[in-house]
């Protein structure tokens, strides 16, 4: 295809207005995904403990934003929420955390 055929291509510039969305969405996500981080963060200090459902929900946005991520980097083509159902916060869709070192293992 030529440049001219693929400058009329409707489907890559409507690619393009979602890219642009999808784009500035996840600005957003990600301010609130900063929000609450720390507020995760004060609770630990305050309480010790980590709150469940900020947990749950952080997944959760975190998952949708790397499906965010994948569409605009043309990664996958499928089109996220909500043109896709909600991201469940799969934690497989994520790599896998390295495990924590044990301070205490080392040589006394």
């Amino acid at each position: 295809m030529s440049v001219k055929e693929n400058a009329k291509n409707v489907d890559t510039w409507l690619r393009g207005l979602f890219i642009v969305i999808f784009g500035v969405i996840f600005y957003v996500l990600y301010f609130v995904i900063w929000v609450l981080v720390v507020f995760q963060f004060l609770t630990k200090v305050v309480t010790g403990n980590l709150n469940d459902n900020l947990g749950q929900l952080s997944e959760s946005l975190t998952s949708y934003a790397f499906q965010r991520l994948l569409y605009i980097t043309f990664q996958s083509e499928e089109r996220p929420f909500p043109f896709s159902p909600w991201p469940k916060g799969d934690k497989t869709a994520l790599p896998e955390p390295e495990e924590e070192k044990n301070e205490d293992s080392g040589s006394e």
